[in-house]
């Protein structure tokens, strides 16, 4: 008998999916598998054969595939209701602050969109600019995921990303909401039977260069690790893509809550250091 429970790694994190109801999984474990691994193929940072190693390393991609062209729209879409907090051109700063490898001279643009070409036929970045998904990557596989998932059969589900959850179940399912520093404690729960609940804390990507403690949610202001009062923030939102993108924003500009909460109908916790001694 297929196990109900799929199990692997990706993007840097554990992800398992649940199929609820006592479906079996057939075939949809090896599907699931060649999505992820295409997805990883080509948009990592990491890999230099990626369409974005390739646009980061020639600054331009000829005949860009209709996904990589519909991210970018969505990314531009984020800049613009995020006041400029959500910018992909963190590429280079990321590497300067050693999450990655490369001695990158890339530098952060605060006019991206207004620089860069973008058509079916060709894409072009600044000579100055490396571009980095990672604020939105997880939770639009998240929701590919979901959407492979139903288009094979199967309506009710758990997918989990390394926390970023999405859930679409016949009755809400109760989700422990982790403690940004102690794993094995929880702040509380939450209940979803449709829609999705992402997180973002400093502390699972956090690393140490020259001395220096750097995470990897960079606050586009400064050019460097956002120093937010935020230890934590808890989204939930219709999609994975919204909750995860959402979660980031909300992490350097908790000054946005009321106007993104309201706009994209959003739960929101906002964890600081005061509330995260109290709990």
């Amino acid at each position: 008998m297929p196990k109900p429970s799929i199990e692997f790694d990706a993007l840097g994190t554990h992800w398992w999916i649940e199929l609820l109801g006592g479906e079996e999984s057939g075939d949809i474990e090896a599907k699931i598998n060649a999505r992820v691994a295409t997805f990883n193929d080509y948009y990592s940072r990491f890999l230099p054969t990626s369409f974005i190693g390739r646009l980061n390393a020639h600054k331009k991609l000829l005949n860009p595939p209709r996904e990589l062209l519909r991210m970018l729209e969505f990314a531009q879409e984020m800049y613009e209701i995020s006041d400029g907090i959500f910018n992909i051109s963190v590429g280079g700063t990321l590497v300067q602050l050693g999450y990655g490898k490369g001695k990158s001279g890339a530098r952060l643009s605060v006019s991206l969109w207004d620089k860069m070409t973008i058509n079916k036929n060709i894409l072009i970045i600044p000579a100055d600019v490396e571009l980095d998904f990672g604020g939105f990557g997880k939770g639009w596989l998240i929701d590919e995921l979901g959407k492979l998932l139903k288009t094979e059969g199967h309506e009710h589900f758990v997918v989990n990303g390394g926390g970023d959850i999405l859930v679409s179940s016949s009755v809400p399912i109760e989700l422990a909401l982790e403690h940004p520093i102690d794993s094995t404690l929880m702040i509380g729960t939450t209940r979803i039977q449709q829609g999705a609940l992402a997180v973002s804390s400093a502390q699972k990507r956090a690393w140490k260069k020259a001395g220096t403690a750097h995470h990897h949610i960079i606050d586009p202001r400064r050019g460097t690790s956002s120093q937010s009062s935020v230890v934590a923030s808890y989204i939930k939102a219709e999609s994975a893509l919204i909750a995860d993108t959402m979660a980031t924003i909300l992490f350097i500009a908790p000054n946005l809550e009321e106007k993104l909460r309201t706009q994209y109908h959003l739960e929101v916790i906002l964890l600081d250091d005061a509330t995260l001694a109290k709990s």
